[in-house]
Order: C-alpha cells, then sequence, then structure tokens
C-alpha cells in the first residue's frame, strides 16, 4: 500500500492592487543585488537618521571587501578569521538558505551535511572578521528560504569542501532558477511545513503527515490577514522612500566600477613595464 501524500491544494492568493513602478530598470535591479539597503519592514524600527549613517558605513565596508550579488539558493564559501583554526583563518561552504536583516545587521546562513551531520553556520554580512566572499554557484530557488533543508533527505544539503567556482552567467542576463523539488523526510519535522506548504514550491510533497494536522492549520492560518489594512505597508517599503536611496547605492557603484577600472588599468601597465624592463 503506498505511502500516503499530500497533494498541493488550489487556494486563493491576496490580491495586491497593481501599481506602475516609478524606479528605473537599472535601480530596480539593485534591489535584488543590495536588498539589505532598505529600512527595516517595521515601521517603529525606521529611523531616517540612522539609516543614512548605517548607509554610510556599509558602503565603507564595501571598499575594503568584494561582496558579491548572491541569493538564497547560491552556493557559497566565506572565509574569516579564526584565531583557533589553522593558519588563524577558516572556509566553510555551503548552499544559503536564508538572507535576513536590513542595513549593518544583513546576515545570512549557509548550510552543509558533513560527517553524517548537518551543519549551518550564520554570518552577519558586514562582520569586519569576514576576509572573503566567494559565490561557486550563483543561482536561485523557488522559495524565499530554504530552513526546510534541515527536514530533508541530507543528498539536498551536500556540498564537496574543495568545490571549485562555476563561470558566472553573462553580464545582462538574468539569475538561473534551479526548478528542483526537495524530498522531505517523513514526519515529524523541526517546523510546521504542513502550514506553508501552499506556498513553498520547492517542496516535492509531504509525507506521513496526519490529515487533521494539516487541516487544522490551514484553517486558522491567515486568518484574520484580510482584516489587515497595513499588512501591505508594513511588508513593502513605498517606492518613492526606496528612489533616493537607490541613487545613492547606484553613485557608488558606478565609483567601484571606475576604481576597478583604473587598478586593472595599471596593473597592465606596471606588467608590461616589467616585461620591457626584463628584455
Amino acid at each position: 500500500m503506498p505511502e500516503p501524500h499530500y497533494t498541493r491544494p488550489k487556494e486563493e492568493k491576496r490580491e495586491i492592487p497593481w501599481k506602475e513602478s516609478i524606479l528605473p530598470n537599472d535601480l530596480a535591479e539593485l534591489r535584488r543585488k543590495f536588498p539589505e539597503s532598505l529600512p527595516p519592514d517595521d515601521p517603529r524600527c525606521r529611523h531616517p537618521l540612522m539609516h543614512k549613517i548605517e548607509i554610510e558605513e556599509m558602503l565603507a565596508r564595501r571598499t575594503q571587501i568584494d561582496i558579491p550579488e548572491f541569493y538564497v539558493g547560491s552556493i557559497m564559501a566565506v572565509t574569516v578569521s579564526d584565531p583557533n583554526a589553522p593558519g588563524r583563518v577558516s572556509r566553510f561552504v555551503g548552499i544559503c538558505i536564508m538572507r535576513e536583516g536590513a542595513g549593518l545587521r544583513a546576515n545570512f546562513t549557509l548550510r552543509n551535511y558533513i560527517e553524517h551531520e548537518g551543519v549551518e553556520i550564520r554570518y552577519d554580512l558586514y562582520n569586519p572578521t569576514i576576509r572573503s566572499i566567494e559565490v561557486l554557484r550563483l543561482e536561485k530557488r523557488l522559495d524565499e528560504h530554504l530552513r526546510y533543508l534541515r527536514d530533508a533527505e541530507p543528498e539536498f544539503s551536500t556540498f564537496p569542501l574543495d568545490m571549485e567556482a562555476e563561470p558566472l552567467p553573462p553580464p545582462g542576463t538574468p539569475v538561473p532558477v534551479n526548478p528542483i523539488k526537495i524530498k522531505m523526510k517523513p514526519w515529524p519535522w523541526t517546523e510546521r511545513w504542513y502550514v506553508e506548504f501552499p506556498t513553498l514550491k520547492g517542496i516535492e510533497r509531504l509525507e506521513n503527515c496526519p490529515d487533521w494536522y494539516y487541516i487544522r492549520s490551514r484553517k486558522e492560518h491567515y486568518k484574520h490577514e484580510k482584516y489587515d489594512l497595513m499588512l501591505e505597508y508594513r511588508m513593502h517599503i513605498p517606492e518613492e522612500d526606496q528612489l533616493k536611496i537607490w541613487e545613492g547605492v547606484k553613485k557608488f557603484e558606478d565609483s567601484q566600477e571606475e576604481r576597478r577600472r583604473l587598478e586593472k588599468r595599471k596593473k597592465l601597465l606596471g606588467k608590461v613595464g616589467a616585461d620591457k624592463g626584463t628584455q
């Protein structure tokens, strides 16, 4: 007799009124590359002066270390200073399962399966002990987080520690989306994934979960959402407030590109001069 499993139910999605974006395309792209540049979603934590100071500190940190573009689902390697490790540095390779926080509190979590044990390390994005951040495979996944990998089969979280970096997509092309479906372990799990299952596209199916768990959870979940008039405001930053932020980030990006171009040219000229001197 086959094991029971859930099929994804059809549910009505909450409709948000369509509004034409006021952000140009080049600035809209920065929202995906620098999501931590926006103030916190919670209106009580938004302070214009504090956010301005944080933006300046973040951009200053980016002049000291190259923070590449990455997303949830990207395979990454992070090297940090560690006085207790051989060579006083440690390197960890894993898949990014979460990217959270705003401003200097931005962080991301990497997960790998090492020696029959799931290992996760959370890094503060602007921590000065981080020496380098490498993207070994740049891609996205179907969901905004991959926390359910904790209850998935180990092969979906296993990556070699000596993994080589793969070529990045050509400039101007969209970041590839990995459509893989995760196979979950049998119930019970560490979190109630049967509640989020209709919205999680990266899970293949849920096995051996009692029906009454699912039915009761869906009945209570989002019960009062339709009466929440401030839900959209709390979950989104108005684009009018975003425009000035992204203009400043764009200006910084252009200056960094010019700096990298000049450094590359200087190195090339120095190499040519050294070759002529040896002749």
